[in-house]
């Protein structure tokens, strides 16, 4: 977990919500940025990426 926040921290990337086994990582920037830290964090298990403008997400369980 120490990492994937360093590494959201270092692209300037935001985590909107902290789930017991999940992130929800905003990230803005050209392609080639956007590229990079995709590539990063699937070596923790990337469950879905969304590429768009807006955009909806449900938050992890509350428990």
């Amino acid at each position: 977990r120490g990492e994937i926040v360093e590494l959201t921290n270092i692209f300037r990337a935001r985590i909107v919500d902290v789930a017991k086994d999940s992130f929800i990582i905003e990230i803005t920037g050209d392609e080639d940025k956007i590229n990079a830290f995709i590539d990063l964090m699937r070596n923790y298990g990337i469950k879905e990426v969304a590429r768009t403008g807006k955009v909806a997400m449900v938050r992890g369980a509350k428990k």
